[in-house]
């Protein structure tokens, strides 16, 4: 049996930091913060938002309550369209793989409905099954919750899984679960950070994922 390749989504497989960060500059701008605050909250990319804004805000005194509003008042709907792309080749080693007859899966930290949403934007719907969200979970990343329950739903061991992200949450995910893990390093976290996690390989961009994928995924 092939591996089942479980992909995260934001800053794996789309670049989202643009509209990650005009959404926090707005939140930033309504609660009168500088944006030098903008940094932390960038590090904690990858984990559900509410996790992150607690992270973020909870030194400076702030709350999720009061944050979450002024970041989701930005109108992430309206400007995603425009925010969020594909990284490169990213699209052609998606429909690759899926030529290939590659099992693919998600495990992401955003919400089902605005994934839902952007998988439709690129066509990219039917191309992962299952799809696991926080809204499936009690606990998002770090947490192996994610991949214990595509375990579960697929009746594959941890082996049979091969867990590829861009963040120490998701390769914390994976090393928890008992999952091998693939680091990639175009979106939020830097490679040193990454390797901490002893991932099986580090693909800098699209095309050295694509040489890693087909080489482990068989």
């Amino acid at each position: 049996m092939t591996r089942l390749i479980v992909f995260d989504f934001d800053g794996t497989l789309v670049d989202s930091r643009p509209l990650i960060e005009a959404g926090m500059r707005h939140a930033l701008d309504a609660l009168g913060l500088p944006h030098h605050h903008m940094e932390a909250w960038l590090d904690c990319v990858g984990l559900p938002v509410e996790a992150g804004i607690q992270r973020t805000f909870a030194p400076l005194g702030l709350t999720v309550e009061q944050v979450l509003p002024a970041y989701r008042s930005f109108g992430h709907v309206e400007h995603e369209a425009e925010l969020i792309r594909p990284f490169p080749g990213m699209d052609e080693l998606l429909r690759e793989l899926q030529g290939r007859g590659q099992a693919m899966a998600i495990a992401t930290s955003k919400r089902r409905v605005p994934l839902h949403r952007q998988l439709l934007q690129f066509h990219w719907e039917g191309l992962f099954d299952p799809i696991i969200t926080p809204d499936e979970v009690t606990h998002g990343k770090p947490h192996p919750e994610s991949l214990d329950l595509i375990r579960q739903l697929t009746g594959r061991a941890a082996h049979e899984l091969l867990m590829v992200g861009d963040t120490s949450f998701d390769l914390e995910m994976a090393q928890r679960a008992g999952v091998p893990s693939v680091a990639v390093g175009h979106g939020h976290h830097a490679a040193e950070v990454l390797a901490g996690f002893a991932p099986l390989a580090y693909a800098p961009d699209t095309p050295a994922l694509r040489d890693i994928l087909l080489a482990l995924a068989g």
